[in-house]
């Protein structure tokens, strides 16, 4: 499946590396966990790309579009993900269709951003 054209990722051409479960506790206060299907794969150029796919169970409570910085700090401390690396999401209603959503470098800025607000207001 051709996931993006402008980057010319396609699922039956590129190397699937491997496949996980992954699961997230956003919030100590809030039981509910997000679990989605995570597939790494590598092109022939080695770009990396990840797709995120919704699992619908009682207990998923976030969708990967809407995780924040407090979500991807649980996700890699779970998957070592690189700068370079680009990350899609599959749409809860529409299992065929798969988006991107950030990359890697991204996310550890943002990671970055978040933990430094964080340990400023903690250490006033």
């Amino acid at each position: 499946m051709v996931i993006d054209n402008k980057k010319k990722f396609d699922t039956d051409k590129d190397e699937l590396v491997w496949t996980k479960i992954i699961s997230t506790y956003p919030y100590a206060k809030d039981n509910n966990r997000s679990t989605h299907l995570v597939k790494y794969y590598k092109t022939q150029f080695n770009e990396e790309y990840y797709i995120f796919k919704y699992i619908k169970t009682n207990n998923n409570g976030y969708i990967v579009d809407d995780f924040d910085e407090f979500h991807w700090s649980e996700i890699i401390q779970q998957i070592d993900i690189s700068d370079k690396c680009y990350i899609y999401s599959q749409l809860c209603n529409d299992i065929n269709c798969i988006k991107s959503v950030t990359s890697g470098r991204i996310i550890k800025r943002d990671i970055q951003e978040y933990t430094r607000i964080y340990e400023l207001k903690h250490h006033q």
